[in-house]
């Protein structure tokens, strides 16, 4: 969870090398290149993290606050970054303007990455695997619809 927004950050910040006259080849694609694995990297591991918080029964519902809870960021990150890094609105009239304001953002928003990366790295801890129980040698049946296994009716006895 902190290597992800780390490369996030490190593609951020190429990002704001791109200049008027700049290449795709040499300045915009390397820079998207990197803050998509780092997108890559992070994403993956954080809904799984959140859907496994979740009961089974509640797969959908933590998917759903998932979601939720990323597109309100994103909106709120697309409504504050102008302002956070000195874009008015007639900032888009002015090309030198506008492009200082979005190597500021581009900035702005590096920082965030590799501070959200360092803290990942100071207070995220995995927890070690819990010894697993030795299973009786009687075969299981798994259902594929509700996950656990099933138990046949001298096991449900017996509990």
């Amino acid at each position: 969870m902190s290597v992800g927004p780390v490369l996030a950050g490190i593609g951020l910040a190429l990002l704001a090398r791109i200049g008027s006259s700049g290449n795709y080849i040499t300045e915009v694609l390397p820079a998207v290149v990197v803050f998509g694995l780092g997108l890559a990297v992070t994403v993956a591991p954080l809904t799984a993290t959140a859907l496994a918080a979740a009961p089974a029964q509640h797969a959908g519902i933590a998917s759903a606050v998932n979601n939720a809870v990323a597109r309100a960021a994103g909106l709120i990150a697309v409504a504050m970054m102008p302002a956070a890094a000195g874009i008015t609105g007639a900032a888009y009239l002015h090309p030198e303007e506008f492009s200082a304001g979005f190597r500021m953002a581009a900035f702005i928003s590096a920082g965030i990455c590799l501070v959200g990366g360092a803290i990942a790295a100071v207070t995220i801890r995995n927890p070690r695997p819990a010894a697993v129980p030795a299973r009786p040698s009687e075969p299981q049946l798994y259902c594929g619809l509700d996950a656990p296994p099933l138990q046949d009716a001298r096991n449900q006895a017996a509990r």
